[in-house]
């Protein structure tokens, strides 16, 4: 079933416009099903000017890599440089304290179906790649696919992990080297910020040279004219990454942090990760000597996106020293990011008491969100998640109405992220009652719940020329959003069953407006009451079993009225 990109209504119009919204303080609520994801700084958000914009063509599209070199970190090449070291004598170091052998192997795992690539996904101790590890990055881009395989074929994935570790079990891979990795020796971690830490930098340095891998920018300037002076050249200093990420809100027209992003940092095969923090903040917390590769990977344990239909969507950012500051401004990126943001706040920050949309369970089974950049409606997959598709399927832009093109913004894609994700989470209450339940309920709930969340964000949508009660169409009695064409399932059912306006009265008892007298319900009691409905009339009858005080049967027939009758027309 297709269904709208857009979902706010006419009462959602009258609410935003119309009431004193107040700020809310709630509970931050961070929840990870991940054990190597990261706890988040408890502190409040704060507002950012902008630093590094996304305005180049470097950042989008497919990414490209420089030709394969020699393969440094093989336990063969490290032999062959430690032997060249112990020739030398440059340094003065214990060289029998290197213990070469295999610590660690580079993987290509190659998932055939979608039973693999769940099984894989579903080992979250991995730190996996849609792109090769060994090879320089010439553009960064925002998504790759091998060449090698067909569109509807399921991306490679790259990792380098621990010699003995146990790897998911019937999924095809290929070791593609066995690796010695001295900044991750566990035999010489006791030797860190010792004498012998620059020995281990000298093998690694070997290494590189032996295999034109060695960036020669990291030398100093003075001292590059020949081998004679290495001895004299000072290594440089051990360094930290971190920096911050920030999204820009075009509604709001502020830059605040980007919270529970997955920042990642490389250099060949040494790897770490973090979750940014509730300002956009991260700090990896782990040192290198040279530059590293920055990234961020748009996904996390119970939901991802992806760069169309399937590849996972990333942003490759600078290869360099020091912090990364990011303030995500534009390009199909800031859509990753206000999908990001979205499902976050629905998942892992939900002030409502709504239950959570379905999570990372059975072999990875992962909410994907496609997002294309290209013209189109919104719409959610009905519970596919083994399906190579995506579930939820998003568009960078959307028609007009009128057959113009529309660039959603901050709050219509934050809405618009909350709405599918509620189609998704009221299939998670019963499958078969929502397969077979009435559009209207489907829609109305998911216009409800996104409701919801926008009004805690959104406290004061000044500006929002869209929320204009006037553009709306009188559809049967009811005014609905203009974008949405007249669907009439679109109504907004939950939001008179939560707020105190009644349409009818506040607009000078124009009868183009529906008649709302009942108010206090919450979002959860009226979700409880969705549990096992396919009708409006078994979600009216529910929902009168748990009434708020003042609310009789009769009001609740009423404002149902308003909508049941258009079913039939």
């Amino acid at each position: 079933m297709r269904i709208s990109i857009t979902h706010k209504n006419a009462k959602l119009r009258h609410l935003f416009k119309l009431s004193s919204c107040t700020s809310l303080l709630f509970t931050v609520l961070f929840l990870s099903s991940c054990q190597k994801e990261e706890k988040e700084t408890n502190h409040e958000p704060r507002t950012f000017p902008l630093s590094e914009s996304i305005t180049n063509n470097e950042n989008e599209g497919l990414m490209e890599f420089a030709p394969a070199t020699s393969n440094p970190y093989t336990t063969q090449n490290m032999l062959a440089a430690l032997n060249k070291l112990k020739l030398s004598d440059e340094i003065n170091c214990d060289i029998n304290k290197f213990n070469i052998r295999v610590t660690h192997k580079y993987i290509r795992f190659e998932p055939q179906d979608s039973l693999e690539n769940n099984t894989l996904k579903a080992d979250t101790t991995l730190i996996l790649f849609d792109y090769p590890l060994d090879r320089k990055i010439t553009k960064g881009g925002t998504y790759y696919k091998d060449p090698t395989l067909s569109e509807n074929e399921y991306n490679f994935q790259w990792c380098s992990v621990p010699a003995n570790k146990s790897l998911p079990i019937n999924v095809h891979y290929t070791v593609l080297a066995e690796l010695y990795l001295p900044e991750e020796d566990t035999e010489l971690v006791q030797y860190n910020e010792t004498e012998f830490d620059d020995c281990i930098t000298k093998l690694v340095e070997y290494a590189l040279k032996r295999t034109d891998n060695f960036d020669t920018t990291t030398y100093d300037e003075n001292l590059t004219q020949g081998d004679e002076i290495e001895s004299k050249r000072k290594l440089p200093a051990k360094w930290t990454p971190k920096g911050r990420i920030t999204l820009t809100d075009n509604v709001l027209n502020n830059n605040t942090g980007l919270r529970g992003v997955k920042v990642r940092v490389h250099r060949f095969f040494e790897v770490r990760e973090q979750l940014t923090d509730i300002n956009g903040s991260f700090n990896i917390g782990h040192q290198f000597r040279y530059p590293v590769n920055y990234s961020i990977k748009w996904e996390r344990n119970d939901f991802n996106i992806r760069s169309g239909r399937y590849g996972q969507a990333y942003f490759n950012g600078p290869y360099k020293n020091g912090d990364w500051e990011l303030g995500i401004t534009n390009g199909v990126s800031w859509f990753y990011g206000q999908v990001h943001r979205g499902a976050f706040d629905y998942y892992y920050n939900n002030p409502t008491g709504l239950r959570t949309p379905p999570t990372n369970g059975f072999l990875g089974s992962r909410i994907a969100f496609g997002v294309f950049n290209e013209r189109g409606r919104a719409f959610y997959r009905k519970g596919n998640r083994n399906w190579i598709n995506p579930e939820i399927f998003m568009y960078t832009s959307e028609d007009n109405g009128s057959g113009g093109t529309l660039i959603p913004n901050s709050l219509r894609l934050y809405e618009i992220t909350i709405h599918e994700l509620a189609h998704a989470s009221h299939f998670n209450l019963s499958h078969w009652h929502y397969r077979n339940s009435a559009p209207m309920v489907k829609e109305s709930w998911a216009v409800g719940v996104a409701w919801s969340f926008a009004r805690l964000k959104y406290t004061n949508p000044f500006n929002m020329q869209e929320l204009r009660l006037q553009n709306a169409p009188l559809i049967d009695g009811i005014r609905f959003d203009v974008i949405n064409f007249g669907e009439r399932q679109y109504t907004p059912l939950v939001i008179d069953l939560i707020d105190n306006i009644n349409q009818r009265a506040n607009f000078s008892s124009n009868t183009d407006y529906p008649i709302d007298r009942v108010s206090g319900y919450t979002i959860r009691n009226i979700e409880d009451a969705l549990v096992q409905k396919k009708t409006m009339n078994a979600w009216r009858d529910q929902l009168k079993t748990n009434k708020p005080s003042g609310v009789t049967d009769a009001l609740i027939d009423e404002l149902f009225d308003n909508y049941i009758s258009l079913q039939q027309l």
